[in-house]
C-alpha cells in the first residue's frame, strides 16, 4: 500500500457507494462512486486513482467538489457538449419549413445544401453542412427517401400502363 491513507471526509458515511455504482446508468458517475466506495474502505489516493485508472489530481478534485456539495459534487454538470443551433421553440417552425421545401420542390429531393440556405435565410443560422444534418435528426426528419418523381411524369398513363402490362 502505497501514499498516505485518506483522511476522514465529512458525509461519506451518508451514502453507501457500492450500491450507487452498480445502479448508476453514466459511467463517468459510475466511476466517481467507485472511487468512494474505496475511499470509504480507508484505501490510500494513490492506490485508488491507480485501481479506477485515473490521475491523482484528478481524484482529489472529486473529493474537494464532493466536500463542498456534497452528492451532487459528484454529479456531471449539465452544458457539456455543442449547443443545438435551433431553439426548442423554433423546431417545429423548422420541420414544417422543411417539409413545405420539399413539397415545393419540382422533381428530386431537396438536398442538404437546399436545407442550409433555409437555415440561413429564414432562421438566421449559420451551420456547417454536418450541423445541418444533426439539426434534421433532432427533429425526426430521416433522409431515407423512395425514387423521386419526374416532374413531367403523368401518374394515370403509369397506371394505365400498369394495368395493360398485367393482362400481356
Amino acid at each position: 500500500m502505497r501514499g498516505r491513507k485518506s483522511a476522514k471526509i465529512n458525509g461519506i458515511d451518508d451514502y453507501d457507494f457500492d450500491k450507487l455504482s452498480k445502479t448508476e446508468r453514466n459511467p463517468r458517475e459510475r466511476l466517481r462512486y467507485l472511487a468512494f466506495a474505496h475511499i470509504k474502505e480507508g484505501k490510500s489516493f494513490t492506490d485508488i486513482a491507480q485501481m479506477v485508472r485515473i490521475n491523482l489530481r484528478t481524484l482529489q478534485n472529486w473529493i474537494s467538489n464532493f466536500k463542498k456539495n456534497g452528492l451532487e459534487g459528484l454529479k456531471d454538470k449539465p452544458g457539456r457538449g455543442a449547443k443545438p443551433h435551433l431553439k426548442d421553440e423554433d423546431r417545429e417552425a423548422f420541420k414544417a419549413a422543411v417539409l413545405e421545401l420539399q413539397m415545393n420542390k419540382k422533381g428530386g429531393r431537396i438536398r442538404g445544401k437546399d436545407v442550409l440556405e433555409l437555415m440561413r435565410s429564414k432562421f438566421g443560422i449559420e451551420p456547417s453542412k454536418s450541423s445541418v444534418y444533426d439539426t434534421l435528426k433532432r427533429v425526426d426528419l430521416v433522409w431515407i427517401t423512395g425514387r423521386s418523381m419526374h416532374p413531367e411524369a403523368n401518374l394515370e398513363e403509369q397506371e394505365t400502363f400498369k394495368k395493360t402490362l398485367e393482362t400481356m
